[in-house]
Order: structure tokens, then C-alpha cells, then sequence
């Protein structure tokens, strides 16, 4: 039951992340498309999402490594087309990683018959819809356990250096991360992914990982999953 609760509280933190930051994956070719982006449309529907302050990906481009690692960080935008011979009706769904319902427009419609001039018309008509969802907002929800999720490891202990900084000899493969005082904090070394580094510290070893002006520090001490967040 300890790590069911665990489980719940680690599910609905990525949820409120990624509501809270707006981060949202659609596709370049939904189920009612022979091809990708027919009629402009998921162009069209990335720019509306845009507009209203989203951060938006199409699932077949390179992610961001926060997300690529954990699609729990980001939200899944799932567009249906109901429309018939007179009529072109679409509606917008917004899912999280495991599929839930957390929004759904009103469905917008056209009698317009020029195809590509309808779905311009009814995409631009999803924008004040889009308004409708408060982001603040953690719906409840059954979350379903499975053996893989509750083995995600608890965090044992979480801390926060600030004012760090980069430091790297010419030639040097070992870049230093050191702090305001210029103490030695991280020894980092390349991997494949130039977001990820293998980090030493002191005698741990674990795996670095940067984002932007913040990096993640994630190792093992005596079988406890530590956390440490080093902002540049």
C-alpha cells in the first residue's frame, strides 16, 4: 500500500509538470489522415497551441531529453475528425502518459466546402476552446499499478546548489562543475547524448543530466536513490 500511495504521488507530480508548463506532443498524422500534415492541418493546429502558450513537440521530431527519458512530462494532444459529406466537425482532446482523459473541446464545425479552406476555418475555431482548460487543475484518476512503476525508486534526498558553474582545461575530456566559492562540486564525463554525463563525486558515480541552466545529479548511496539540482 506504501508504495501504491508512492506511486500515485509520483504519477500525478509528472502530471502537474506537465500541465503546469504547457508541454504538449501531437502527431503529424492523426488516424482520419492518409498523410502527414494533409491539408496543413497539423501545422495549423501546432501554431493555434502555440498561441495559447504551449510548448509544442510532433511525436516524430527529436524531444527534449527531460521528455524523451519520461513522457510523463509532457501531455498528448489527440485531434478527431467527425466529419461527414456536409458538414466538417472536429474536436481536441488533451490525454496524459497513460492515456486519461484531462480535457476535451466542445466539437467546432463548417459547412464551408473547400476542404482546406474548412479546416483552416474550424482549426482557428479551437483556439478560444483551448481557453477552457485550467492547467492548475490535477484531475483525479484510478491509477492502475503495475510491478515495473512500483519499483520506481523513492527519493531519499533531494538538495539544491546554486550559482554553480562549468570549468574545462583546454584538451581536458573531465569538465569540473564548481560553485560560487570555487570548490570542486562534480567531475563530468561525456556520453553519447550531449545532455547526458557520466558525474563523479568524491566516490560516487552517477549520471548527470542538463537541461537549460540547471543540471540533475542522480546516483545510489547505501542502496537510497539520491537527487541533487545544480542551477547555473
Amino acid at each position: 500500500m506504501k508504495n501504491f500511495s508512492i506511486l500515485v504521488l509520483v504519477f500525478l507530480s509528472f502530471t502537474s509538470f506537465a500541465q503546469q508548463n504547457k508541454v504538449i506532443i501531437i502527431s503529424n498524422k492523426y488516424e482520419f489522415q492518409k498523410e502527414k500534415n494533409t491539408y496543413n492541418i497539423n501545422t495549423m493546429l501546432k501554431a493555434i497551441l502555440i498561441s495559447n502558450s504551449y510548448q509544442v513537440f510532433f511525436d516524430d521530431e527529436e524531444l527534449p531529453v527531460e521528455i524523451a527519458q519520461n513522457k510523463c512530462n509532457a501531455l498528448t494532444g489527440v485531434l478527431i475528425d467527425n466529419s461527414n459529406l456536409l458538414v466538417r466537425k472536429i474536436k481536441f482532446q488533451i490525454r496524459d502518459c497513460q492515456n486519461n482523459l484531462l480535457f476535451e473541446t466542445a466539437e467546432v464545425k463548417t459547412r464551408e466546402k473547400d476542404i482546406q479552406n474548412a479546416y483552416i476555418e474550424i482549426i482557428k475555431m479551437l483556439s478560444p476552446e483551448l481557453k477552457k482548460y485550467d492547467t492548475t487543475i490535477i484531475q483525479e484518476k484510478e491509477v492502475i499499478a503495475t510491478s515495473e512503476l512500483v519499483d520506481t525508486p523513492k527519493v531519499s534526498e533531494f538538495k539544491t546548489y546554486l550559482n554553480c558553474r562549468f570549468e574545462q582545461s583546454l584538451g581536458d575530456p573531465v569538465t569540473e562543475v564548481r560553485d560560487s566559492n570555487d570548490n570542486l562540486l562534480l567531475l563530468l564525463q561525456k556520453t553519447k547524448n550531449s545532455n547526458v554525463f557520466i558525474a563523479i563525486k568524491e566516490n560516487i558515480t552517477g549520471i548527470f543530466t542538463k537541461t537549460g541552466n540547471k543540471g540533475v545529479f542522480e546516483y545510489y548511496l547505501n542502496y537510497e536513490y539520491m537527487v541533487e539540482e545544480y542551477l547555473f
